[in-house]
C-alpha cells in the first residue's frame, strides 16, 4: 500500500464522499501525504464558492439528493463538503483531462465496452460495465498517467482491473486497514466508519452478489485488521 499511495492518486466521487462525508477528509490526506487530485467533473474550481447555485461538479450534489435525509445529518455533511471543497492544495488539486484522456473517458461511458471488459474477465457478470462521467474520467486520467486510481464504484474497479491491470486501484476499507497499520487509527475506529458511518452517512452501497449467486457484503475485522466477505 504504501508504494500505491506513494504516487500521485485521483479519486472519483465513491470515494471521495465516504471519507469527506463522514468528516474524515483529514485521515485521507494523511495517508495520500499530498492533496488528492481530482478531475473537473469530480470537482470544479468554479465550484468552491457555489452554494445556490445548480453545481457544475457532482461533489457538490447536495447530499438530500444522495439520500441523506435528516436535517442534523444533511447540516453537518454540507459543512464538511465546504471545507473540503475550499481546500484547494491542502485537500485536492485540479487534475486537467487532456484530449486523450477525455477520449479514452468517452470510451469507458460507452456500452460498447462491456464486451470488452467481459472478453477479459468473463466472470464479471454486473448489467452496467459502463463508467458515469465522473468515474470514467478519473479512470482515464490515472490509467494515461499511470496514477492511483481510489474508487468505491464495482464497475469502475471491474473496468480497469480487466483492461489495464497495471493501474492500482484501491478502494476505501484498504485504506482505512492501511490507515491502523500505519497507526493513524484505531481498529475499533475504523471497524465502525466503514461498516456503519459510510452506509449511513454517504449511502455506500455494499451489498455484491458472488459468482455463485449468493449476496455478499464487505466489511471491515479487528484482530487482525482486514477486509473480507461475509454473507449480506
Amino acid at each position: 500500500m504504501e508504494l500505491q499511495l506513494s504516487r500521485p492518486c485521483i479519486a472519483d466521487t465513491s470515494l471521495l464522499l465516504n471519507f469527506v462525508y463522514i468528516g474524515y477528509a483529514d485521515l485521507l490526506r494523511t495517508l495520500l501525504g499530498d492533496p488528492v487530485y481530482l478531475s473537473p467533473t469530480v470537482l470544479d474550481e468554479r465550484d468552491i464558492d457555489r452554494v445556490k447555485d445548480r453545481p457544475r461538479s457532482e461533489f457538490r450534489v447536495p447530499p438530500y439528493q444522495r439520500g441523506v435525509v435528516s436535517d442534523a445529518r444533511r447540516r453537518a455533511i454540507s459543512e464538511h463538503v465546504q471545507r473540503f471543497a475550499s481546500g484547494l492544495g491542502t485537500y485536492w488539486r485540479p487534475a486537467t483531462p487532456t484530449e486523450q484522456e477525455l477520449s479514452l473517458g468517452a470510451r469507458f461511458r460507452d456500452r460498447s465496452i462491456r464486451d470488452e471488459v467481459r472478453s477479459k474477465n468473463p466472470d464479471v457478470k454486473r448489467t452496467r460495465i459502463e463508467l458515469d462521467a465522473g468515474e470514467a474520467e478519473a479512470a482515464a486520467i490515472a490509467v494515461t498517467r499511470k496514477w492511483t486510481f481510489l474508487t468505491e464504484d464495482q464497475a469502475s474497479v471491474d473496468l480497469v482491473r480487466a483492461l489495464h491491470s497495471d493501474i492500482s486501484v484501491v478502494r476505501s476499507c484498504s485504506l482505512l486497514v492501511h490507515a491502523i497499520e500505519v497507526g493513524r487509527i484505531e481498529c475499533s475506529e475504523a471497524e465502525v466508519l466503514f461498516n456503519l458511518r459510510m452506509v449511513e452517512d454517504t449511502g455506500f452501497y455494499n451489498i455484491r452478489m458472488s459468482q455463485d449467486g449468493t449476496r455478499e457484503r464487505l466489511r471491515l475485522r479487528c484482530d487482525p485488521p482486514g477486509c473480507e466477505l461475509v454473507s449480506a
